[in-house]
C-alpha cells in the first residue's frame, strides 16, 4: 500500500469484509475505563495500525476492504467534518501518505453512493499533502473504481494542485509523477486546475510542455531557468560554481539539493560539501554523515555539523525520534557519535512517559536479525532494542523481558538511550512468547499494559490463551516488526497488532488508551 501511483494499475473487484464490533475492556493505569468500539473507532484503527505501510500481516488489498467497508456504515457516511479531521490528522500530523489516500477515496465514494455531497472535495484535498500525491490520489481512485472520476475528487485535486504546485515542488516532485500511470500531465487534464497566479499560470504551461517532449518556455520562471543553466555546464564549471565566491546564491537560484548536485557531478568533493552543510536540512545532514566525512571535509566542518546535530531546537523542528537517530549512530562514524548521543537523549522528550506498570517482552530470536526492510540499515532486533530502551527509559515503572527459548530481566543501567540500546542482548534461539507471558506473570506480578516487540513467529502454546489466563483484560500492544502475515493474537478488544515498527508507534499507545470516544486527536 505504499505507492499507489504504480504502472500497471488496473481496476480491481471489490470484496467487502465484515467487521466486528466488540465493548469494553480493562481499566488503564490511570483509572480510565475503555471505549465501545463503534465504526467510527473501527476506521481509525485500521488507519493507525497500519504505522509502517509496507509491513503488516494484514495485507494491503485486505485492509482496503475493511476500510471500504467501515466507509459505508452510516455513521461515517454522515459525519464528513469527523472524516475530514482525521484525515487531516493522518497526512499532517502522524506523516502516513497512502492511508490518508485510501480513507479519503473509499469515504467519498461511500457519500457519493449516498447521494451525499459537502465536505467530498475537501476530504480529497486534505489527504493529499505532496505535490506527487496528487497523482496518486488519481491512481487510486482509478485502481479501485474506475475510470470515471467525479467532479468531487478532480476538484479536490485541483485544489491541492494549486496549494503545493511551484517552482521548487515541480522540480522535487515531477519526476516522480511522470514515472507512474498517471502523470502530472494527466492530473493537469483531469482536474483543469486554476493558476492562483503568472508563474504558476506558466510552470503548468511549461509542465506540459516538457510532457511532450519540449523544452517550455522558463522565462517566468527563474528557479527552473538557474536548473537548467546550472545542469547544462560541464562538470569543472559547476564545481567553481558551488566553490567559488557565490556559490550559496547559486545553490539558492537554482534550489540545488545534494541529490540534484551528486546526480549532476557524481561523487561528492569536500569543498563542495563545505557549501552545502550550511543549506542542509536537518534530517538531510543526519542521513549523509558517512558520505560528507568520507570525502575528508576540514575538522572546523567537522564540528559545526556536531553543533547541529546537538542542536535540539533544530532536532525538535525535524521532529526526528530515537529510532531514526539509532540508524546515524550506527552508520556514522565516531567522529559524530557524542552529537548523536545528545541528541537521540533530546528526542525521548517525544516518547511517552508511560504510567503505571508496563510490561515489555523483548522477542531476541535469530529470526529477529532478518533486516526490518529492504531499505533500512538495521534489524528487527536493532529497532526492538531502541524502542524498549526508549520506553523503559522514560516509563513510571517498565518492566524489560527479554525472551526466546530463555526468557531474563533486562536490567538497563545508562541514562543515554544509544548506549543502552548497545546492551541489549544479541538474537539466539526460538520465539516462546507464551512462555515469556507465564515466566513474566509468574509470584502474580500483574501489569497496566503489556507491549510485545516480535516478528510473530512464536513456538508453542496460544498466545491468547497465555495472556487470557494470565493477564485477562489488560491490554496488549503488539509489534510486528517483520510484516510475517501470520498473526499471533486474536484481533479483539483492547488487543491492536501493528504493522512494522517507526517512530510514530511511540504515540500510539496513550492515543489509544485514553479513550477515543471521548476526544479524538484532531479534535
Amino acid at each position: 500500500m505504499a505507492r499507489m501511483n504504480t504502472r500497471g494499475t488496473k481496476p480491481r473487484n471489490m470484496a467487502t469484509t465484515p467487521v466486528n464490533t466488540t465493548t469494553g475492556w480493562a481499566f488503564t493505569a490511570e483509572g480510565g475505563t475503555g471505549w465501545q468500539r463503534t465504526p467510527k473507532g473501527e476506521l481509525f484503527l485500521a488507519a493507525v495500525t497500519s504505522l509502517n505501510e509496507d509491513t503488516f500481516y494484514e495485507t494491503a488489498d485486505e485492509r482496503v476492504n475493511r476500510i471500504q467497508t467501515l466507509a459505508a456504515d452510516p455513521e461515517i457516511v454522515n459525519a464528513p467534518k469527523w472524516t475530514l479531521g482525521m484525515v487531516r490528522w493522518l497526512r499532517q500530523e502522524v506523516g502516513l501518505r497512502s492511508i490518508p489516500t485510501v480513507v479519503a477515496i473509499s469515504v467519498v465514494k461511500a457519500r457519493l453512493d449516498a447521494g451525499l455531497n459537502g465536505t467530498n472535495r475537501q476530504i480529497i484535498e486534505a489527504a493529499i499533502g505532496r505535490l506527487d500525491e496528487a497523482s496518486d490520489m488519481i491512481a487510486g481512485w482509478m485502481s479501485l473504481y474506475g475510470r470515471n472520476i467525479p467532479s468531487c475528487v478532480r476538484r479536490g485535486v485541483a485544489d491541492a494542485l494549486r496549494a503545493r504546485l511551484s517552482e521548487r515542488s515541480y522540480l522535487k516532485w515531477a519526476g516522480r509523477m511522470n514515472s507512474g500511470s498517471v502523470s502530472l500531465r494527466d492530473v493537469v487534464n483531469l482536474t483543469h486546475p486554476k493558476p492562483k497566479d503568472k508563474t504558476q499560470e506558466a510552470l503548468i504551461k511549461l509542465a506540459l510542455d516538457e510532457s511532450y517532449g519540449k523544452k517550455g518556455d522558463d522565462k517566468q520562471l527563474p528557479v527552473i531557468r538557474a536548473r537548467r543553466q546550472f545542469l547544462a555546464m560541464d562538470r569543472d564549471a559547476q564545481i567553481s560554481a558551488l566553490t567559488g565566491p557565490d556559490a550559496q546564491d547559486t545553490i539558492r537560484k537554482a534550489a540545488l539539493t545534494h541529490e540534484v548536485i551528486a546526480g549532476a557531478i557524481g561523487t561528492i568533493p569536500a569543498d563542495v560539501w563545505e557549501t552545502l552543510v550550511p543549506n542542509m536540512g536537518y534530517m538531510a545532514l543526519r542521513l549523509n554523515l558517512r558520505r560528507i566525512e568520507a570525502s575528508g571535509v576540514s575538522r572546523s566542518l567537522i564540528a559545526t555539523i556536531n553543533e547541529r546535530l546537538s542542536d535540539m531546537e533544530e532536532a525538535a523542528k525535524s521532529r526526528t525520534m530515537p529510532v531514526s537517530f539509532y540508524a546515524a549512530y550506527k552508520n556514522a562514524s565516531l567522529a559524530f557519535a557524542a552529537a548523536l548521543q545528545d541528541a537521540a537523549n533530546a528526542s525521548l522528550e517525544n516518547v511517552p512517559a508511560l504510567k503505571g506498570r508496563t510490561l515489555v517482552l523483548l522477542d531476541r530470536s535469530y529470526s529477529m536479525s532478518a533486516p526490518l526492510s529492504a531499505k533500512s540499515s538495521l534489524s528487527c532486533q536493532d529497532t526492538a532494542n531502541v524502542f524498549a530502551s526508549a520506553l523503559a527509559l522514560r516509563g513510571e515503572n517498565v518492566r524489560v523481558v527479554a525472551f526466546d527459548n530463555h526468557m531474563e530481566d533486562v536490567n538497563i543501567n545508562s541514562a543515554d538511550l544509544l548506549r543502552a540500546v548497545d546492551q541489549m542482548p544479541t538474537p539466539r534461539g526460538g520465539t516462546y512468547t507464551p512462555e515469556a507471558i507465564r515466566w513474566a506473570h509468574e509470584g502474580g506480578r500483574q501489569y497496566d499494559r503489556i507491549v510485545i516487540l516480535t516478528d510473530e513467529q512464536y513456538t508453542g502454546d496460544s498466545v491468547d490463551k497465555a495472556l487470557d489466563t494470565y493477564a485477562p483484560g489488560v491490554p496488549v500492544f503488539t509489534w510486528n516488526l517483520a510484516g510475517y502475515r501470520t498473526a499471533q493474537m486474536e484481533a479483539r478488544e483492547g488487543r491492536w497488532t501493528f504493522g512494522g515498527l517507526s517512530d510514530k508507534g511511540f504515540q500510539m499507545i496513550p492515543l489509544l488508551e485514553r479513550g477515543i470516544g471521548q476526544s479524538w486527536p484532531w479534535e
